[in-house]
């Protein structure tokens, strides 16, 4: 992968978001639907207009950027009558992403049950 990630396809979230999700509980059918929902509101844009998502949405982008894959940002826009309009968006923390996708999983061998629980995932993934 190269060192600066332009463009999040849809294999690149789904490895970051399986990469962080897996470790919560989530699986993978889970994790590609919410890949999935997620890129049906950004497409092949960096950046999603908070104003078009519903509260059940916006809950989902919160805890992803408490995950560290998201950031929620907001800019001043002058209009024509000299008020201003506040813009919330959302948007890829690409360095984050970069650096997620990038770590290697690190299992402490003090802690066995930790090593014989990744052998076991891992094997339930060859299948």
């Amino acid at each position: 992968m190269a060192d600066n990630l332009e463009i999040i396809t849809r294999e690149t979230l789904f490895k970051v978001l399986f990469k962080v999700l897996s470790k919560k509980g989530m699986d993978k059918n889970e994790i590609y639907e919410l890949t999935e929902y997620v890129l049906s509101f950004f497409g092949f844009d960096d950046y999603l207009v908070d104003n078009i998502l519903t509260p059940l949405d916006r809950d989902i982008f919160y805890y992803l950027e408490e995950c560290g894959i998201f950031k929620a940002e907001s800019m001043e826009v002058n209009l024509l009558k000299g008020r201003q309009w506040r813009i919330h968006f959302w948007t890829y923390r690409k360095d984050n992403i970069q650096k997620i996708i990038e770590t290697e999983d690190n299992i402490e061998i003090e802690n066995p049950e930790k090593l014989y629980e990744k052998i076991f995932n891992e094997h339930d993934e060859v299948k």
